[in-house]
C-alpha cells in the first residue's frame, strides 16, 4: 500500500500489536463497492432518506474524550468513561509515524458487544488527540464470535445513519476486496470522519462462527491531512 502522498487518503490502522497507529488507504478504493454478503452487515433501504432528514453529525471524539485534548486529559476521560486506572493503560509510540497512543482493554464498550480495545492517538506535532480507534475481534480475542461481531457492526451502522453527513465520500456496506467491507463512512460539516471497517479473511466454514474477524471503528479529526511524521517535499 503506497505512502507517496497524503492527499486523497484516509486514516486507518494496522492489524498489528499497536492497534492505534494511523495509516492510509486510497479513497478510490473506498468510494464504491458492492453490498455485503450474508455473513456481513445487512443493507438498510432507508439509509439515504434517514441521513438527509436528520441533524448533522458532530464528530468531536469518543465518549468524554475530545479532539485536541492532551494525554493527561484523555487519561482522566478513560477513568471517567470506563473506570479503568492509569496503570492499566498502555502507552505506545508508532515506529514510523511517531504518534503516541494510549490503549486500554474494555470488557464491554458496546452493550453485549464483547471485549474491545480502545486506542487514543495523539498527533506528532500537536501532541493532542487526533484519532480514536475501537477494535473488536482479532487480535483482541483469540477466538472471536463472528456472529457477535457482525451484530455489533449492524447496531453501530444503524446508530450512525440516524445523522446527516457530507455526500462526498458517504458509504455504507461497500465491499473493498474479498475480505474487507466498509460498514460505514461519513464526514461531518467540519470534515471529521467516522470510519467502520469489517475484516473477515477466514472463510473456512469448518470454523463456524469463530473466525479471524475484526471490526474497526475510527473517529478521525483530519482524515486528509493527519498529524504524523512525514518526509518533507524536497528533502529527497
Amino acid at each position: 500500500m503506497g505512502r507517496t502522498t497524503l492527499r486523497g487518503r484516509l486514516m486507518f490502522f494496522r492489524n498489528t500489536v499497536c492497534l492505534s497507529g494511523a495509516v492510509f488507504l486510497f479513497t478510490a478504493v473506498l468510494a464504491t463497492g458492492t453490498p455485503a454478503e450474508s455473513q456481513t452487515p445487512q443493507k438498510s433501504s432507508s439509509i439515504k432518506s434517514t441521513a438527509s432528514a436528520n441533524k448533522w453529525a458532530d464528530v468531536k471524539g469518543f465518549r468524554s474524550a475530545r479532539f485536541g485534548m492532551n494525554e493527561k486529559s484523555v487519561l482522566k476521560t478513560i477513568a471517567k468513561d470506563f473506570k479503568i486506572p492509569r496503570n492499566k493503560v498502555k502507552r505506545n509510540t508508532h515506529p514510523e509515524e511517531k504518534t503516541v497512543s494510549l490503549e486500554v482493554e474494555v470488557p464491554e464498550v458496546l452493550s453485549e458487544g464483547g471485549k474491545a480495545v480502545v486506542g487514543y492517538v495523539f498527533g506528532y506535532n500537536s501532541k493532542t488527540l487526533i484519532q480514536v480507534n475501537v477494535v473488536w475481534g482479532k487480535p483482541v480475542e483469540s477466538n472471536p464470535d463472528a456472529r457477535n461481531i457482525v451484530n455489533n457492526a449492524n447496531r453501530l451502522r444503524s446508530h450512525f445513519i440516524k445523522k446527516k453527513y457530507q455526500k462526498d465520500g458517504y458509504v455504507t456496506n461497500a465491499k473493498m476486496d474479498e475480505s474487507r467491507i466498509i460498514v460505514f463512512r461519513g464526514k461531518d460539516q467540519e470534515g471529521r470522519m467516522v470510519l467502520m471497517i469489517l475484516t473477515d479473511p477466514e472463510k473456512n466454514e469448518k470454523k463456524g462462527f469463530f473466525r479471524d474477524i475484526t471490526l474497526r471503528l475510527s473517529y478521525i479529526l483530519q482524515p486528509d491531512s493527519p498529524d504524523i511524521l512525514t518526509i518533507k517535499e524536497g528533502d529527497f
